[in-house]
């Protein structure tokens, strides 16, 4: 018969592990956050350079294709192979479709530890999101909105993606359903308003899932996680992680 100290002791363990296990799941997740913000930051930056060079005056195509052959290059050859051509215009493309999502007075010398005190400003259709690019979503998420040509539509996916934990697959089948269209089409602009409708929640994703995504291995300059057993993985994560918040 387990006695009433002992009773006591095993709820107070269980309460120490469950502390425990939260403050390490808490600690897991703003280490994917603080990866995902510098990652889709600086390959907004990218954007922005290679668009600033290739401004102004005509046959500048010529040059522009020049130039991206050279950078991806010169990049593949310090830091992988995440560089090449088709993601730098990637990277151009992204830029260009957020181009005043960060302040321009935020660019001179900025510091990736000041994206969070960023102001806020409006987008349409007249919600309000963070000058930066929220923490919650990936770059395969972006990539994924930056094909929606409808600056409302994308909005709209956006906003729904960050509060409703939509990993990039979810994102992408709402997106090929055409799910924003379809309910303008049902209910008109105010179906738009999330307490106005049954909201579509995203399922839970394990932080050590969106680190092992190709595009934050390429960016991390990891292997490929096909090529490492999954002990070793992690611990290459890890390691690299620890670097790269380091510096």
């Amino acid at each position: 018969m387990t006695s009433p100290t002992s009773i006591i002791t095993m709820n107070m363990k269980g309460d120490l592990f469950t502390r425990v296990a939260s403050i390490l799941d808490q600690a897991r997740n703003n280490v994917v956050r603080s990866v995902n913000t510098n990652m889709v930051f600086a390959y907004w930056m990218i954007g922005r350079e290679i668009v600033l060079e290739l401004q102004g005056g005509e046959g500048r195509a010529e040059y522009g294709t020049q130039l991206l052959e050279e950078l991806s290059t010169y990049l593949k050859s310090r830091f992988g192979s995440g560089f090449s051509v088709p993601n730098l215009r990637n990277f151009r493309k992204f830029y260009l479709t957020y181009p005043n999502r960060i302040e321009n007075r935020y660019l001179s010398g900025t510091d990736f530890g000041e994206l969070d005190s960023l102001q806020l400003i409006q987008y349409p259709p007249g919600s309000e999101l963070t000058t930066s690019f929220s923490p919650q979503l990936s770059w395969s998420h972006y990539r994924a909105l930056m094909r929606v040509s409808d600056e409302y539509a994308r909005t709209f996916y956006e906003q729904e993606a960050i509060e409703c934990g939509w990993s990039k697959a979810q994102l992408e089948r709402q997106i090929q359903s055409s799910y924003y269209q379809r309910i303008v089409a049902n209910r008109g602009s105010d179906g738009l308003i999330a307490d106005q409708r049954e909201r579509l929640l995203g399922d839970p994703v394990e932080a050590t899932q969106m680190l092992k995504s190709p595009y934050v291995l390429e960016f991390l300059g990891l292997p490929d996680a096909a090529s490492l057993h999954e002990n070793t993985l992690e611990q290459a994560i890890i390691d690299n992680l620890q670097s790269f918040l380091l510096e």
